[in-house]
């Protein structure tokens, strides 16, 4: 699958793209903000690429200007409760304190708001990344609870809030990028009704 909006193409993560995120999770500058920090190995990277790649959890690159950044997920999707969680890390320092993170969380958030039934995501944050404390607020959620033994805060975003609290700051993403925006799913990836009514969700949603 991949989503393009906002200047943005997310992409989703396939097998071979998994040895570059092991290198980019395991570079200091990226464990330091995780609950996991230590170092993860080729086993342990197959292992967690297994485990998500279903139509449960969604992991995407983030690519800007033809090139990977970052990482963004919705993952743990809940069909009965309408729910999921998310995350987001950019590895490419030239970019961080830029509009691109909110760019691909917008181009997420808004795709699995409105084409995946979705009503309500969760993020953690480490109590000491005070960067992603405010970049979630700005998108919208609300902390909520301690978690990982007090290490840690729980943040939700319901879907009415999102599309009141992040409504300039879409306008503001759509006038930086060009109009272009699309979506194309791999012959794998669900099945043919419901990329037809994602096609005609996110079509109508622009």
């Amino acid at each position: 699958m991949k989503v393009l909006k906002y200047g943005i193409c997310l992409e989703r993560v396939e097998e071979r793209h998994i040895e570059m995120i092991r290198n980019w999770r395991n570079d200091g500058k990226i464990a330091q903000h995780m609950f996991y920090s230590g170092q993860i190995t080729t086993e342990m990277q197959r292992d967690w690429f297994n485990s998500i790649n279903n139509l449960s959890n969604f992991f995407f690159l983030i690519n800007y200007e033809e090139r990977s950044v970052g990482l963004i997920n919705i993952s743990a999707l809940d069909k009965e409760q309408k729910t999921a969680f998310s995350g987001l890390y950019i590895y490419d320092d030239s970019l961080l304190g830029t509009d691109i993170p909110v760019r691909a969380s917008l181009a997420m958030l808004d795709l699995f708001f409105n084409c995946f039934d979705v009503e309500k995501v969760f993020a953690k944050v480490r109590g000491n990344n005070k960067v992603a404390h405010k970049y979630n607020t700005a998108l919208g959620f609300k902390r909520t609870k301690k978690i990982e033994y007090g290490i840690g805060f729980e943040y939700e975003l319901e879907k009415n809030n999102y599309f009141e609290k992040a409504k300039k700051l879409r306008a503001f993403a759509s006038r930086l990028s060009s109009n272009l925006s699309g979506i194309e799913f791999n012959d794998t990836e669900l099945d043919s009704e419901i990329k037809t009514g994602i096609r005609e969700e996110f079509s109508n949603k622009q």
